[in-house]
């Protein structure tokens, strides 16, 4: 079937130019499933449906309406919050994709985990938190210090926490079990992820904590075969909270090192899908027993990971998956050998921004593909665990050696300076709820 002729739809809380763009430059006719209309131009778009994303059900019966009336040829996975819904309403469309339970594993890290340690997947210990006053019992059981304690199904580093005794537990908790009191139908400007958290019957787990390089792979699997897109090695970090500073590729891994991580990353990913076409997403973390795999979202990383991957590859991971979901053969990777590094500047407290310094850096930095800024002075900003967006800005660098993009984000984050004052006090209790 020709791209031109092809109607993909696309459900998601908070959809970018750069997915739409990707897809219209191949002659797709995009059909978007979202809670609130974009903010940007959609003229250009067959349709715009608005669905209220807490309610699946309701979701894929819209769906279903909608490909009654004009046919769907694919439901595209790239919202990490509704690959579970995607999944479902492909399998009662009868549309390519994954199982509904392969999606549903995915989003729910315990579900995961057993499926990997029943396949000899190397995994952390995982173990579930069914009475939140009682879970460092379950640590001092199962895992010992230090631990992690995370949302089953949270998203980005969205309550994750490293917590190192009874007490760091005690008070971790409250932060994930304030998150899960947020109303379900919560605004995307307050907690744009709300919808996707939450929703299982585990719904906090501990985890073996690694102390390890952290990387994520990207790759597409299909009819039992796969083919990697990129590897990116994330910034270290020690916790106890995991804000993203960066990715970079190349990593600093050895050759024998990034041909495990490859391997482990598509055996995760064909662990959950049962051999049919997918993208994954996987993170992976090294210990002294060797790399481990904490998570996969079957769908291609973040926008910065895609036009990451067509910068040092050409191929575009939401066309590339939309191929082998037509049923077409995977593509050969071939790398230009460059480097790239996708960066954040962490929001270290909430409060109000208040002001921003060194921002004119950005005028300097050379092959800078693209940057966003998330806040203004004036507005309130969230950290992390409970944020759901706790970066006040974004950029996307390139270059001709690992070195040299490195150097470049070093600038960027010694340069920019946020100066974020405390809530009001009559702004406390609104603090407190989010």
């Amino acid at each position: 079937m020709e791209k031109s002729k092809v109607r993909v739809g696309i459900i998601h809380a908070y959809p970018n130019t750069y997915l739409i763009k990707s897809l219209q430059k191949v002659g797709c006719k995009l059909v978007l499933f979202v809670p609130q209309r974009p903010a940007f131009d959609c003229s250009n778009l067959e349709a715009v449906i608005e669905v209220p994303l807490h309610e699946p059900s309701v979701v894929v019966e819209k769906v279903a309406d909608y490909h009654q009336q004009k046919p769907l040829d694919v439901l595209l996975p790239v919202y990490e919050g509704a690959t579970a819904i995607t999944a479902k309403a492909a399998e009662v469309l009868g549309l390519p994709g994954v199982k509904f339970s392969g999606a549903q594993a995915s989003r729910n890290k315990y579900l995961a985990y057993q499926r990997w340690s029943e396949q000899g997947i190397p995994v952390p210990i995982t173990v579930p938190i069914r009475d939140p006053d009682q879970g460092w019992q379950d640590i001092e059981t199962h895992i010992g210090y230090p631990a992690m304690i995370k949302l089953a199904d949270s998203m980005n580093s969205q309550g994750v926490i490293k917590v190192t005794s009874k007490d760091d537990y005690l008070d971790g908790i409250q932060h994930l079990l304030r998150m899960l009191e947020r109303p379900v139908d919560l605004d995307l400007q307050t907690d744009r992820n709300r919808l996707a958290y939450g929703t299982s019957q585990i719904k906090i787990i501990a985890q073996e904590y690694c102390p390890g390089t952290e990387v994520a792979v990207d790759c597409i699997v299909t009819q039992g075969k796969s083919q990697i897109l990129g590897i990116f090695e994330k910034a270290p970090a020690t916790g106890p909270y995991f804000a993203e500073k960066m990715s970079i590729s190349p990593t600093s891994l050895s050759k024998e090192e990034v041909e495990k991580v490859s391997q482990i990353a598509a055996d995760a990913v064909l662990a959950l899908t049962a051999e049919q076409s997918s993208a994954g997403h996987v993170e992976i973390r090294f210990t002294r027993e060797g790399p481990k795999v904490l998570e996969a979202g079957l769908r291609p990383g973040g926008a910065y990971t895609v036009a990451a991957v067509e910068y040092l590859t050409g191929i575009n991971p939401y066309v590339e998956l939309l191929n082998v979901l037509l049923g077409n053969e995977l593509s050969v990777v071939r790398s230009n050998e460059k480097a790239i590094l996708y960066g954040g500047i962490v929001i270290p407290k909430s409060g109000v921004l208040t002001s921003v310094q060194g921002l004119d850096i950005f005028e300097s930095i050379s092959e800078l593909l693209d940057v966003k800024i998330l806040n203004q002075p004036g507005e309130r900003v969230y950290c992390l665990p409970e944020s759901a967006q706790p970066h006040f800005a974004y950029y996307l660098i390139g270059g001709v050696s690992r070195e040299e993009v490195l150097d470049k984000h070093r600038l960027i984050q010694e340069s920019i300076r946020l100066e974020i004052s405390d809530f009001l006090a009559e702004n406390k209790t609104m603090e407190m709820a989010l």
